[in-house]
């Protein structure tokens, strides 16, 4: 009965973290939300990113202006699709902060799958990462990347391939082990 209860509740979280909504998020740079937008870049519906290929190209809106994941081909980068009602990924947030923290070459970009402006700039405050929350308007970024489930984080060798792609939370241990992976 124990084991029942356990893998009900296993089933609910991870049916938690698989929901998105449909209104648009803005961009947070540390604690300050910043309205943004994301726009997809070279757009091949029937192409999912998988490890060894290049990552999906995509611009994004920071203070300074528009960027593009391209921009940043020779440093390693962390794509993490992640949700504010997901448990998972609000708990991983401070573990990718510290990382980006001890590593100056890191890049993170944090992708929102379709929040509010208002659940954005609430959140925000309360994890202040280091790193950019970017808004996935309308789902097509995650949908280029083939993320289903919440949270999903890609890690992008310097060449701008997909080094690894990795499905659940992050502990300490477990991102220190992607990160060696990538070249």
């Amino acid at each position: 009965m124990k084991r029942l209860i356990i893998f009900l509740s296993l089933t609910i979280l991870l049916a938690a973290c698989t929901q998105t909504s449909q209104t648009n998020p803005p961009l947070v740079v540390g604690e300050t939300p910043i309205a943004a937008e994301s726009t997809l870049i070279d757009r091949k519906p029937d192409w999912a990113a998988i490890p060894g290929e290049r990552a999906p190209d995509f611009s994004y809106t920071l203070p300074d202006g528009v960027h593009k994941l391209s921009d940043l081909h020779g440093k390693p980068v962390i794509i993490n699709f992640w949700a504010t009602w997901c448990l998972p990924c609000v708990e991983e947030m401070p573990t990718l902060d510290a990382a980006r923290r001890a590593n100056p070459d890191l890049v993170i970009l944090a992708v929102n799958r379709s929040e509010s402006t208002e659940a954005i700039s609430a959140f925000a405050p309360k994890v202040g990462v280091s790193f950019p929350l970017i808004t996935d308007r309308d789902g097509v970024i995650g949908e280029r990347y083939g993320v289903v489930n919440l949270p999903t984080t890609f890690f992008i060798n310097r060449d701008g391939t997909i080094a690894v792609r990795h499905v659940g939370a992050l502990t300490r241990e477990r991102l220190a082990e992607r990160l060696a992976e990538v070249k």
